[in-house]
């Protein structure tokens, strides 16, 4: 039987929860506890709570342990068990589904400049015009410039949020990203071992200011990349063993209805390895910590030629926008633009 582990929280307690693909989740706590009261072990909930925990933290942090336990579970109500120990419900239908954030302390680092296309189509907006052989030349020259900035946990939203237009602007921008998930604790990781640091990968879309110099908002690059909902992210975690190799996933993303990018992490200038080395030097990274790895060509702002100083507007977002972030082998993240109330 294949077991698919994507992780979702859900409903109003935010439980740890498994998507199915006919839409419904498994609560995964509770789906142990009634394999284990199956198998007549004493204690079943309590044991539950320490092996497959009902956050989602807590779960990552049980590493492969966790996982393999929770498939056990996924598998036993597959075959038809649909009640807990304590008369628990185990399989939800039409609940709310969270944005797969593993905890309110999780750094959210982006990388910058990191896929070939989208570099080389700001580059050309800009009048600063390069090619990916240039850029490939600067990388392994060790010359291209490794930048990026955090995202703040408490500007992520989840599935089907409604997004705030910041009044401060008149060029919101949009990129889908592939995040990588830390399913380990380290510091002064070696870009050859930071593999195995990676728990999954969730989608991110990262909405930002583009109206100021470089793009980076009037007040700075910081604050044109933070504000009330400026990160999507879910619907889900795919756990590394589940998506396999990350770097030929096909990224998309629509608005409206009318798809905007349209490219794939094989782009990706510098790959996750990378970045996690490169962000662990004399600092920890923790469980739940995420690495996003940069967006493929087609956004606002690589889209509009740029007139008297200024990107044309034209093409950036607008209140009344329906986006719709999807990413091969993980799923499909849906996000409103409404106008600031």
């Amino acid at each position: 039987m294949t077991i698919i582990m994507k992780l979702v929280v859900y409903g109003q307690r935010r439980r740890l929860g498994c998507l199915q693909e006919d839409g419904s989740i498994v609560d995964l706590n509770h789906a142990y506890a009634a394999l284990l009261a199956g198998r007549g072990v004493p204690h079943p909930c309590e044991k539950a709570d320490v092996k497959v925990p009902p956050c989602l933290i807590c779960f990552i942090e049980e590493e492969d342990e966790g996982l393999k336990a929770a498939k056990e579970a996924v598998a036993y109500v597959k075959k038809g068990h649909k009640v807990g120990p304590d008369g628990e419900q185990l399989v939800f239908k039409g609940e709310k589904i969270h944005a797969p954030l593993p905890s309110p302390a999780s750094r959210i680092a982006m990388v910058g400049a990191n896929f070939y296309d989208h570099s080389v189509d700001v580059a050309k907006m800009q009048g600063r015009p390069t090619t990916v052989e240039e850029l490939k030349r600067q990388v392994a020259a060790g010359t291209y410039n490794a930048w990026g900035f955090w995202k703040q946990a408490r500007n992520v939203v989840g599935p089907d949020a409604e997004v705030p237009y910041p009044a401060r602007t008149q060029r919101l921008d949009y990129e889908v990203e592939v995040g990588a998930v830390l399913g380990r604790k380290g510091k002064d990781i070696k870009e050859e071992e930071a593999a195995g640091y990676i728990y999954g990968y969730t989608i991110v879309n990262d909405l930002s200011i583009r109206d100021g110099p470089r793009t980076g908002g009037p007040d700075g690059f910081f604050f044109a990349k933070n504000f009330d909902g400026c990160a999507p992210m879910g619907p889900c975690i795919v756990t590394v063993d589940e998506l396999g190799d990350p770097y030929g996933l096909r990224l998309r993303q629509a608005v409206n209805g009318k798809v905007r990018q349209d490219g794939s992490m094989e782009s990706m200038i510098r790959r996750f390895p990378w970045w996690i080395a490169w962000l662990s030097r004399d600092m920890y990274l923790y469980p739940g910590d995420v690495v996003c790895g940069g967006t493929c060509a087609g956004t606002a702002l690589d889209t509009s030629p740029v007139v008297d100083g200024k990107t044309k507007p034209d093409n950036f977002l607008k209140p009344g926008d329906a986006l719709e972030a999807s990413v091969e082998k993980i799923g499909v993240l849906r996000t409103t633009i409404v106008a600031k109330r």
